[in-house]
């Protein structure tokens, strides 16, 4: 069950398509992608830890990550490993050039990362699990942490919490 994204064309019929990650029984990319009208993101989800190459590095990864691609011609501009080597990550949060994602790693990291050239420029550990996407409001980002349902049976490294933060740029 390959990640497959597609972009509507100006008909609203299916425009350009590319696989980039190997999903699962879950979605993918499915569950939180976004966009700036110049670029398109997603998560790449890998729940059963398959082997797959990241394409615009050619790095060989058994985790997820998150993709940037051209939003009219789906070509891969960069795509990033999760630095927690989490199955699993958040939906992404696009605002100011800056792409916010989390990730389901028990630490709860969460990312700033460039929209342009998929570097990482901040990060912090909220404690627990950060399954949802950020909010973003007048300058600030919202991030909520903690997730344990069922699926932990599958997920050994969901953990819960009920904590609320906010960053705020001054």
């Amino acid at each position: 069950m390959a990640e497959q994204v597609s972009m509507a064309d100006v008909t609203g019929g299916v425009g350009a398509q590319r696989e980039v990650g190997p999903g699962g029984l879950g979605g993918g990319g499915t569950w939180g992608a976004t966009t700036d009208k110049k670029r398109a993101y997603t998560k790449l989800a890998n729940p059963l830890f398959k082997n797959f190459t990241l394409i615009s590095s050619q790095t060989n990864i058994t985790t997820s990550g998150w993709v940037a691609m051209d939003a009219k011609s789906v070509e891969i501009l960069w795509s990033i490993v999760d630095p927690s080597n989490s199955r699993v990550c958040s939906p992404v949060t696009i605002a100011n050039a800056v792409l916010f994602v989390g990730s389901t790693y028990k630490q709860g990291p969460i990312y700033a990362i460039d929209a342009k050239n998929g570097r990482i420029l901040w990060s912090y550990e909220t404690s627990a699990t950060v399954y949802d996407g950020m909010s973003v409001s007048n300058g600030c980002i919202y991030v909520g942490n903690g997730y344990k349902v069922n699926v932990k049976a599958f997920v050994q490294t969901y953990s819960s919490d009920t904590s609320l933060f906010a960053f705020c740029v001054t």
